[in-house]
């Protein structure tokens, strides 16, 4: 027979009260009271504080009550829910229970989120394009490269505008000795990175590939250039690829740039940054163990004669380590990001517009270069449908 738990306590209490109860019973009892009780005070008074759980969390508000909503069954399962989801100590049971799925069952509550060997997280995306199971074919990407290049030539000849592109390491491609076997093809003859960074030096498109440099510094940059919890470049690898970005665009342009000198750097075993953003998607109750990550601290030499340089991006959120750790705004005199080239953003501000809706022609006047940063080549789109857009328009 099933209690509710006011029965069980009553029940427990009434036997406490019998000559035959001993000390064993009494903290029995208080801990089985406590267990009901104490929720219930947290929920009320927030007596502990209570770190939010990380990532998308659906809304729960306490439901509206109406008749119609009682007698279609609708009322008491979105009450129930609502009473789960604002139980007091309820983060701390999510946070329990995923840390028993993550170290007893290598089971991670988060979506697409891999655990690999040593603890290394990673995306699935990422071991999806380290093994080419999202490769768009050769000719699809060689016309990519060709609208790339005619779009590069007209924009420099005709207006004077830099076209850049920046292949951007990816942890799959990064780490692959960390991906558990089972997720490993046992041939990899293509992929969108070995295709489009060959067509892209072929066609002699303005290109940095980070993701060839980081692998061959792996061994020797003296600190981690991605970390174990995150998917993006660690911080350390961040201030080296933009230091790399500024003396690219200084030779390219002649023009002279801010650069950044660092004054200290901190070794920590506690990431920082974007650097656990994966371990926190996971709202785990303590910590992986990381490596020792290191972080610079930095200070900016303006040239005199430095001229205002402005540059829309165009790619995925490896611009948001930038734009956080200020190298954007010391940089450019702009910060002018379209993620996914979807979301209008400045900086790491959402401007609530899209891409699709900006006026291109009004845009070239604005900038001296175009920016395609992109992991993997962009999963096969290498700057989604910018390009499109931009010969569409006319004005090349």
């Amino acid at each position: 027979m099933n209690h509710d738990p006011p029965v069980v306590i009553f029940t427990i209490f009434a036997g406490m009260t019998s000559k035959a109860a001993t000390p064993v019973k009494w903290t029995l009892f208080i801990l089985i009271a406590g267990l009901f009780v104490l929720p219930a005070i947290q929920k009320v008074f927030h007596p502990v504080h209570s770190r939010a759980l990380e990532g998308y969390i659906e809304p729960n508000p306490f439901p509206e009550f109406s008749l119609n909503s009682l007698f279609e069954g609708l009322f008491l399962p979105r009450l129930t829910k609502h009473y789960n989801r604002s139980v007091g100590f309820h983060n701390e049971l999510v946070r329990l229970h995923n840390q028993v799925d993550f170290s007893l069952f290598r089971i991670p509550n988060a979506r697409s989120v891999v655990i690999g060997k040593e603890d290394y997280l990673f995306e699935d995306q990422y071991i999806n394009a380290f093994n080419g199971r999202d490769f768009i074919g050769v000719k699809k990407i060689e016309a990519r490269v060709r609208q790339i290049r005619f779009a590069q030539d007209r924009l420099w000849k005709e207006k004077g505008i830099l076209f850049l592109v920046l292949i951007l390491p990816d942890k799959g491609t990064f780490y692959p000795e960390y991906i558990p076997q089972r997720f490993k093809l046992s041939v990899r003859e293509n992929t969108n990175y070995k295709w489009y960074s060959r067509k892209l030096k072929e066609e002699h498109v303005n290109l940095i590939d980070y993701s060839a440099w980081f692998r061959a510094m792996k061994d020797t940059s003296g600190y981690p250039l991605f970390s174990k919890s995150g998917i993006h470049w660690s911080s350390y690898g961040s201030y080296l690829a933009m230091d790399s970005l500024v003396r690219y665009l200084e030779e390219k342009t002649g023009r002279a740039f801010s650069h950044a000198r660092v004054t200290q750097t901190i070794i920590s075993r506690n990431p920082m940054d974007r650097d656990d953003d994966v371990e926190r998607a996971l709202n785990l109750a303590w910590g992986i163990p990381s490596q020792p990550l290191a972080y610079p601290k930095v200070t900016w030499k303006k040239p005199g004669n430095q001229l205002p340089f402005s540059a829309l991006f165009i790619g995925d959120s490896f611009y948001f380590t930038w734009a956080e750790a200020g190298y954007i705004g010391n940089v450019f005199r702009n910060r002018d990001f379209w993620y996914f080239d979807h979301d209008v953003y400045y900086g790491t501000y959402p401007t609530g517009e899209r891409a699709v809706s900006q006026d291109l022609k009004r845009m070239l006047s604005q900038h001296d270069a175009i920016i395609f940063l992109q992991t993997s080549a962009g999963y096969g789109q290498l700057g989604y449908f910018f390009i499109d857009r931009l010969l569409a328009a006319g004005g090349l």
